[in-house]
């Protein structure tokens, strides 16, 4: 089966462990690199850090907790459904949102760039902290994704633009979600919700 095939077929428990796999994969390959081919540090400081800075800055639990939601749900989720407006041979665009995001936390964590560092994500405890912080954030986005790919309104047939040709899959009026992507969209919030308490529990427990 093709792999648009895989992240788009009817059920959506499914699509979630195909994006969810492959994006662990990436996220572990993307470690090794920064680990081994980078400095550490190399991002701190980075664009791709800049929301942690914002977030370290409050004083206040729940205004960090808000903070990091804001961020988590109101932006980060909602690039991953706005991009799954396109398509591009058959494959909802969020997708690439979620793989890009694998590489990007993968070399953050494999240089040691975190903003707030805390625990050293060379050690176990380390690893622990990533599974119910970055790792549970990144299953809540694919949840998310995955559950919305009914939303895609154009289909390109290339991914470069020059080449591509555009095909109308549905107008904004067509636009459906099952019950079982309502419950995973649900599900995907809920996770989110969830890593950045966690996330925020751990900055002012340090």
């Amino acid at each position: 089966m093709h792999l648009a095939q895989k992240l788009t077929q009817q059920n959506v428990l499914k699509r979630v462990l195909w994006a969810y796999g492959i994006y662990v994969t990436i996220s572990l390959v993307a470690f090794a690199i920064g680990y081994l081919l980078l400095p550490e540090g190399a991002l701190r400081g980075s664009a791709i850090t800049i929301w942690g800075e914002v977030a370290a800055q409050q004083t206040s639990f729940w205004l960090e907790f808000l903070v990091i939601i804001g961020f988590n749900l109101g932006i980060a989720s909602l690039i991953g459904i706005v991009v799954n407006l396109q398509r591009v041979n058959g494959l909802p665009a969020g997708y690439v949102f979620i793989f890009v995001q694998g590489i990007l936390s993968g070399i953050v964590a494999g240089t040691n760039s975190f903003v707030s560092q805390v625990i050293s994500p060379y050690t176990l405890e380390g690893w622990l902290v990533a599974l119910r912080i970055g790792y549970l954030e990144f299953l809540g986005y694919v949840c998310i994704v995955a559950a919305t790919i009914g939303v895609g309104l154009r289909d390109y047939t290339s991914w470069l633009p020059w080449k591509a040709k555009e095909i109308k899959v549905k107008s904004w009026r067509d636009i459906r979600l099952s019950r079982q992507e309502i419950i995973w969209l649900v599900i995907g919030i809920l996770l989110i919700l969830l890593a950045s308490y966690n996330e925020t529990v751990l900055a002012f427990s340090s």
